[in-house]
């Protein structure tokens, strides 16, 4: 009797698959990370924790900004109003989350933007609850408006503290 004995290869195509799918999933994460840490306001990669803003469009007769400002996963300040002013230091990483949250009425469809020009932030026309996000360096001291070019009485200051 001839005994063969049967090699099991560890390359087999479920694990090729496998292994593929990982190294794909891995690889757009790496892509959405670098991508946050890319301002778009300087040329290069800054590897720091950013400052989340995040801010709603929402309804009211001259329409609100609402934001709410995170650090790390924790909560800072938030607030509702007609033209809220944020305080950065110089030299933070700063990711805008804007999110449009006015329904469309029947004859006219909601649009947001958001438009930071010192910075060369513009996000573009929202239509309702879409979001775009947008990262940029506070890399000069001052105060800034942010604005929505659709609707002039949305607006706010940033402003940069040394």
């Amino acid at each position: 009797m001839n005994k063969t004995k049967k090699k099991f290869s560890k390359l087999s195509k479920t694990n090729i698959i496998s292994v593929s799918v990982v190294a794909g999933v891995v690889i757009l994460i790496g892509g959405i990370a670098l991508n946050s840490l890319s301002p778009v306001n300087y040329d290069g990669f800054v590897f720091a924790p950013s400052t989340n803003v995040f801010l709603k469009a929402v309804k009211s007769p001259q329409g609100i900004y609402h934001y709410q400002l995170t650090k790390g996963g924790k909560a800072l300040q938030s607030s509702s109003e007609t033209s809220p002013s944020i305080i950065m230091s110089k030299g933070n990483l700063v990711q805008i989350h804007l999110i449009n949250e006015e329904k469309n009425q029947l004859d006219n469809p909601s649009k947001h933007n958001l438009n930071i020009d010192e910075f060369n932030v513009h996000i573009k026309d929202l239509s309702y609850f879409q979001s775009e996000s947008v990262t940029f360096l506070a890399d000069k001291t001052g105060t800034f408006d942010y604005y929505c070019s659709i609707h002039p009485g949305m607006k706010g200051t940033i402003t940069i503290t040394e």
